[in-house]
């Protein structure tokens, strides 16, 4: 017995010795640099991905390897905008790589977004595109206005307080001059997103805004989808069960998320077409597939549920959350915007979709150089190379190969964004007097991926931009706000460790969604408003 088991141990020794080698000299993606337990083994991004760094470690990498990096045995990242547009666009010889088929596990079903085969992806992709088209937003436009409403009176209240308590806190300086009390803009954001997908999608409110029952939903989402994030770099984790003994947590939440996705889907399904709007999911009820006449299944439902709750919320409280952050840490930007709204729209009722919204350029640029400091997924999209290979600038990757670009690093390529951590709208609009040319703007716009690009983009761009737009328009419209004093919420600091250490950068953890907490608001009302 004791022979078998030396027997055994260096059999197994002997093999993954063989394995390393082979990986490092032999290996097809063998010449290209990356850190050494990359190159060795996909526990390196499972780390990272449980550690929520992974955007900050990509920045570390690329700094220190250049624009190819190997991250993974089969993995390769990135940096550049021919990399961008040659593995993403229109004709890329890529396909979604096997990473997503975690997702099609845990909710027994693929959506959307996660689908791997593209014709599959061609028929899905139909009825969300039909869902959310400019036709579709308009009609839902009245629901989502009802929540951003209710979001903007909420945002200026203080609490109802016992008159001994609103004394004492006055007394502190805390509430006075007509400030609000303190909001975390992070999760305010993420109650009214949630309300309006919940309005828009399932025809029923969450109320994360009014009632505290639901917005446990807001940290349970970024954790669900960090188990994923985890378990899809090795996904041999789930077939052995390891991630339920070596992530318990996150495993315990990602059940969680899968339940709550199918409660929405049972709840709207047993609504029939008794509702007040056709929302996003009776398109998907009443799709069918225009050869075989079948509908989606009850899986594929629970999976465009959990995609359209997550993507059509989280990523949009996040852009929104970091636009507010980034104006009041630079108030001449806060300045210069507040002037816009002000003079652009002739009332409050007046900022929604429409002439009015589309000739907001300083707000389309506020937001846009807030999603590139701090995109709403920091790290790679990943794509699995197809037969006859890939090639960008002159480096051939062969079929099978993971490849990707990580959104953060991209977004502070130098190269394309001088002085890359500053937030300048003005890089955004063409001003030939300030030194800001078409060329400039062009090339700002070539590395750009806050949604991803080509076919596998965003399907939802257009709704979100339009709620984003909204919200950050109507709260510079009615109210003056600032950090609350002695707050430093979601800023970088010293002790926060390397690449966090900028006082101005929201800190965000890449959980393949990016987290954030803060920053800390106070709002009081203008004058005019």
């Amino acid at each position: 017995m004791l022979k078998l088991n030396v027997c055994l141990a260096v059999g197994t020794c002997a093999y993954l010795l063989a394995v390393g080698l082979y990986r490092l000299t032999l290996h097809p993606l063998a010449k290209h640099p990356g850190p050494l337990l990359g190159r060795l083994t996909d526990w390196y991004s499972v780390y990272q991905a449980w550690k929520g760094d992974r955007h900050l470690d990509f920045v570390r990498l690329h700094e220190k390897y250049g624009t190819f990096v190997r991250f993974g045995p089969n993995r390769i990242s990135v940096n550049s905008n021919e990399g961008l547009k040659e593995i993403y666009g229109m004709k890329c010889n890529t396909r979604k790589a096997s990473y997503y088929n975690t997702f099609a596990h845990v909710f027994k079903g693929d959506s959307s977004n996660t689908i791997v085969d593209p014709v599959k992806h061609g028929r899905k992709k139909r009825v969300l595109t039909q869902a959310l088209s400019e036709n579709s937003i308009r009609a839902m436009e009245e629901h989502i206005l009802i929540n951003v409403r209710r979001f903007c009176d909420l945002m200026g209240d203080t609490p109802k307080l016992r008159d001994d308590v609103k004394r004492e806190i006055r007394a502190e300086g805390i509430e006075g001059n007509g400030w609000s009390c303190p909001k975390n803009m992070t999760r305010w954001a993420g109650f009214l997103t949630f309300d309006i997908m919940g309005d828009i999608c399932f025809s029923h409110s969450f109320e994360m805004l009014q009632k505290e029952d639901n917005r446990f939903i807001l940290d349970l989402l970024p954790k669900g989808v960090q188990g994923m994030n985890i378990v899809a770099h090795m996904q041999g984790l789930l077939k052995l069960h390891l991630d339920k003994i070596l992530f318990f947590r996150l495993g315990r939440d990602m059940q969680k998320y899968q339940d709550f996705s199918q409660t929405q889907t049972d709840t709207r399904i047993s609504k029939g077409s008794d509702v007040s709007i056709r929302d996003v999911f009776s398109f998907l009820v009443d799709a069918k597939d225009p050869e075989t006449g079948s509908g989606f299944e009850m899986p594929e439902l629970i999976g465009e549920a959990s995609l359209l709750i997550t993507g059509g919320s989280d990523t949009t409280a996040t852009a929104i959350t970091s636009t507010i952050f980034y104006l009041l840490h630079n108030p001449t930007a806060n300045t210069k915007l507040t002037h816009e709204i002000l003079t652009l729209f002739p009332n409050l009722e007046s900022i929604r979709g429409g002439p009015h919204l589309s000739r907001a350029r300083y707000l389309r640029a506020c937001i846009d150089e807030a999603m590139r400091i701090s995109p709403g997924v920091p790290g790679l999209l990943p794509r699995e190379v197809q037969p006859g290979g890939l090639s960008i600038a002159g480096q051939y990757f062969p079929a099978g190969t993971d490849i990707g670009v990580p959104h953060y690093v991209i977004h502070h390529n130098e190269a394309y964004y001088a002085d890359s951590f500053a937030y300048k709208p003005e890089r955004w609009i063409i001003d030939l007097e300030n030194g800001v040319s078409a060329e400039s703007v062009a090339l700002a716009q070539s590395a750009f991926c806050p949604f991803s690009i080509g076919p596998r983009g965003c399907i939802g761009k257009s709704l979100a931009m339009k709620e984003i737009m909204v919200v950050v328009a109507r709260l510079l419209y009615l109210y003056e706000m600032r950090i609350s004093e002695g707050s430093c919420l979601g800023e970088g600091a010293e002790g926060l460790g390397e690449g966090r250490r900028r006082k101005g950068e929201l800190q965000m953890r890449d959980l393949f969604v990016g987290k954030a907490d803060g920053p800390m608001v106070e709002l009081r009302r203008r004058e005019r408003a």
